[in-house]
């Protein structure tokens, strides 16, 4: 549908991406590209009839000739003044600005929340309503004509949308107060205000349809609102006077309810394939298991969902080099103090997400039930037989507890996921639990860069909302109304919303986790590289420390094997440290497994220890190791060696090593081939840089003497403009934002479908 293809309504076969193409992206001048198949504008057309036999014959019809809800004990003969009324006590939801504001010179304090965006529905809601009524009305068993239908899906693609409150539904008897706003707009109240979404185009002369394309644009804003007419007028389009039966026909149904829970759950099942997706990410970055997702495992346990998340994880994960895919098994002195398993949120990331993926799929085909049934009250089913007369059926399909129950069930299931991602994040930023990357994921001097430890604190108060949202149960809430007639009452649009807002929380979540994941891939890249060559490093200062000391090549080996495990695990202990102390402790480290070495077999050694050697090889192996590091930073983060090596006068003669610049996504070789594509989304197309580079140079705002001289002189030749690759960098907050932005456009979607691509389910 991105692409063009026209959204056809045929009232059974309306889907999620066709809603949110149409209630997503402001129309452009409407291309109808087919005719609706006659049997519905029959079957329409019959159900229209039943309702005027009934009306011709003077009989009693709830809604046509009776009073409303707990007042359906009057009676009239004027279904269309019965109607006005209808629209008349509907229209009660409020509405900022009122109509007064505008003229009023009062001068009040401001605001605490944006009066119009805190009391009005935004405009992709009422286009999904206004989508899925179409659909139900087209279904035939409404009681309204073709014509209405007709008018409808015109103003849809036209652009016309109305200004619905966005409180007052309790979506017992349908969302009555919020569909009314449509009705009115429908016949050119001038007290209802409409939004213009595409600039005003004639409309052709048309034949009745119910197809029409779309071309995916985007619009930032809403333009100003106008009123009904005024926005009729401007499009071309004319009012629509309704017929008995028809004002009814368009408020009694649940195509708010279900059109707000279509839009939350197509970007929900995002965040449930995030969850599964940034876990094999965290997997690669804490150096875990892979086999934690082997499918024995959920052959043990056989829940469906547990299966597809293990499996999805265990694919994902396949050919990466950080990732552990065949577990050695060790003597117990080997691994003594070293944690045996993945932690619990890497380990058991299958039996947590396995139940929230099995929910989604409950509730996509239940919404999707939802938004191809008819919701009215009455029912009218058209005579089956030539000649017979057709029923009126009184019940209640318009209560919308499904669509209440769906939406509870997945802000659970966003709580859930993520708590998962809130737990992976703050166990990747911790030193303790990170196996030897830096703490808070700083890129430069843990003193003076503090890295992710802002994001920890801000994904806390994610989560910490995310929970309360998760335990609210609105379906239990029911509260009685309208003269006690709609004693039980769903509130499902309300569900929705809160589900909305859960949504919206675990994508700042979900984005600062990616953002976190990717400085994370980073780290362990450079720590990767650290202990590849530490060894070679540790080597070179043994032989020429000791010189001819070594009897032989394999001995001089021996002996490195020996020290090197000690080094590398003092490397991981000291992240916190100040570099040149850190390797300082990392070389003295060292010194007891060498001379353990050299005095348990004195055949490795040829020539008489000597302390002063010892002291000697602790200090050109903490330089080099020093050397070693801050080249790999320099060419992980593009900092040139005569930037870093100038801000300290202790620091090594730069280069010793010859390390190349590593490119904008460092990482990227160590990474499964399906992990990849997200990571590089981030660095390549986001252009989001590894973070620590400004604190390597201490040229973070602030650090230079410049800055003080701008913030005393407010010079404009020194005014300088943040951003990402200006000399003044944008924040964290700004750069999780891109991903939040990338989350909600669908572009990370798209990535996230590609790294699935071709894994069975």
């Amino acid at each position: 549908f991105s692409a063009g293809k026209p959204v056809v309504l045929d009232g059974s076969s309306l889907s999620l991406p066709q809603i949110a193409a149409v209630a997503l992206y402001p129309p452009s001048p409407p291309s109808y590209t087919s005719t609706p198949p006659t049997n519905l504008r029959e079957k329409v057309a019959a159900s229209r009839a039943v309702i005027e036999t009934k009306v011709a014959a003077g009989l009693s019809v709830y809604g046509v000739s009776t009073g409303f809800g707990g007042s359906a004990d009057t009676r009239t003969d004027d279904p269309l003044a019965l109607g006005a009324a209808l629209l008349q006590h509907q229209h009660a939801g409020v509405i900022l600005p009122s109509t007064a504001s505008a003229s009023s010179h009062f001068v009040g304090p401001m605001p605490l929340t944006d009066p119009t965006h805190g009391t009005t529905m935004p405009a992709p809601w009422t286009r999904a309503a206004m989508l899925v009524r179409a659909n139900s009305l087209i279904r035939g068993h409404s009681g309204v004509r073709w014509t209405l239908v007709e008018k409808m899906v015109e103003c849809i693609s036209k652009g016309l949308v109305p200004v619905v409150p966005l409180r007052g539904s309790i979506s017992a008897s349908g969302d009555l107060s919020p569909l009314s706003y449509v009705a009115g707009m429908l016949i050119g109240n001038p007290a209802i205000r409409v939004w213009v979404l595409t600039p005003p185009t004639p409309l052709p002369s048309l034949s009745p349809v119910s197809s029409f394309s779309k071309t995916m644009t985007g619009l930032s804003s809403l333009p100003t609102p106008m009123s009904a007419p005024h926005a009729l007028r401007a499009t071309g389009t004319i009012p629509l006077p309704l017929a008995s039966k028809e004002h009814l026909g368009i408020l009694n149904g649940t195509a708010f309810s279900a059109g707000l829970a279509s839009l939350v759950l197509r970007n929900t099942e995002t965040i449930g394939a995030l969850g599964a997706a940034l876990t094999a990410l965290a997997v690669e970055a804490l150096n875990g298991a892979r086999g934690s997702f082997d499918p024995f495992v959920g052959e043990a346990r056989p829940h469906v969902g547990q299966i597809e998340a293990a499996h999805l994880i265990h694919e994902l994960l396949a050919g990466s080099q950080f990732a552990v895919d065949d577990e050695e098994e060790v003597k117990i002195e080997e691994d003594d103090g070293v944690l045996r398993q993945d932690r619990y949120s890497l380990r058991t990331a299958p039996q947590w997400l396995g139940p929230q993926f099995e929910e989604l799929k409950r509730a996509k085909e239940t919404v999707r039930v939802e938004i191809n049934s008819t919701t009215d009250n009455p029912l009218v089913e058209p005579p089956r037989t030539e000649g017979a007369d057709g029923k009126i059926h009184h019940a209640g399909n318009f209560q919308a507890l499904a669509m209440t129950v769906v939406m509870d069930h997945l802000r659970l299931a966003l709580a859930q996921i993520g708590r998962l991602m809130f737990v992976q994040l703050t166990e990747i930023l911790n030193p303790l639990m990170n196996r030897g990357l830096p703490g808070n994921l700083a890129g430069g001097e843990a003193a003076l860069d503090f890295g992710g430890k802002g994001l920890d604190i801000a994904a806390a108060a994610y989560a910490g909302e995310l929970n309360a949202l998760g335990g609210m149960n609105v379906g239990v809430g029911v509260v009685s109304a309208e003269m006690h007639n709609q004693s039980l009452n769903s509130l499902a649009l309300v569900s929705a919303r809160y589900t909305l807002t859960a949504l919206e929380v675990s994508e700042l979540l979900a984005a600062s986790h990616i953002y976190i994941l990717c400085q994370a891939l980073d780290l362990r890249a450079i720590h990767t590289e650290m202990h590849a060559r530490t060894g070679a490093v540790v080597r070179s200062v043994l032989s020429e420390t000791f010189a001819e000391g070594f009897a032989t090549p394999e001995a001089l080996d021996a002996v490195t094997r020996k020290v090197t495990p000690k080094i590398l695990d003092e490397l991981d202990q000291t992240t916190s440290v100040a570099l040149g102390l850190r390797m300082a402790k990392v070389a003295s480290a060292g010194v007891a497994p060498l001379l353990e070495a050299l005095t348990s077999d004195p055949s490795c050694c040829v020539s008489t220890l000597d302390l002063a050697q010892i002291a000697r090889f602790r200090v050109v192996l903490a330089q080099r190791l020093e050397a070693l590091l801050t080249e790999l930073r320099c060419a992980f983060m593009s900092v040139s060696l005569d930037e870093a090596s100038s801000l300290s006068s202790s620091s090594p003669q730069l280069p010793m090593f010859g390390i190349a610049p590593m490119g904008r996504a460092p990482a990227s070789k160590y990474l499964a081939p399906r992990t990849r594509p997200l990571y590089e989304f981030v660095r390549l197309e986001l252009g989001i840089p590894m973070h620590g580079s400004d604190n390597l140079r201490k040229t973070v705002y602030g650090m230079r003497a410049r800055d003080l001289e701008v913030q005393q002189s407010w010079d404009a030749a020194m005014l300088e403009e943040a951003g990402l690759g200006k000399t003044v960098d944008t924040t964290h907050g700004d750069k999780v934002a891109m991903i939040v932005e990338a989350l909600r456009n669908g572009r990370i979607a798209r990535i996230v479908a590609r790294m699935c691509e071709e894994i069975d389910t």
